[in-house]
């Protein structure tokens, strides 16, 4: 059979087949919930501390001395003396330290108590399921 060109016998046969495809698709599935509560509580509670309180006392100290000028109020030994001064009248006019007022602070530490109400919360978690 000439003009007929010969088959290869060792050429390469290419054969389609069938091919699967795979498509995946997601749904969301509720399984469960959850069910958060809160709530607050009182109760009293005593509180105890000491605290510091200051106070003052005063005492008039009597002087009647004879004074050239205004004396400046001034403070010794932790005394705050404020100078009281008047007047008199004479000839020649002088200045009479009548008195001082000596101011003195007294700290103290006294007890105290007092009831408060304090809040307080809590949460509770409860998971229900749906199946």
């Amino acid at each position: 059979m000439a003009g007929q060109p010969e088959h290869n016998k060792e050429a390469d046969v290419t054969l389609k087949l069938a091919e699967e495809q795979i498509e995946l698709t997601k749904q969301k599935v509720v399984d469960g919930r959850v069910r958060v509560t809160r709530s607050t509580t009182e109760h009293d509670e005593v509180i105890n501390t000491l605290l510091n309180k200051e106070k003052v006392e005063v005492e008039h100290v009597a002087k009647a001395q004879h004074v050239e000028s205004m004396p400046e109020i001034r403070e010794e030994n932790g005394v705050l003396i404020v100078p009281v001064v008047e007047e008199e009248i004479v000839v020649v006019r002088k200045l009479v330290l009548k008195e001082e007022i000596h101011i003195r602070k007294v700290q103290e530490t006294v007890p105290f108590q007092e009831v408060v109400t304090r809040r307080k919360q809590q949460v509770n978690i409860e998971k229900e399921d749906d199946r």
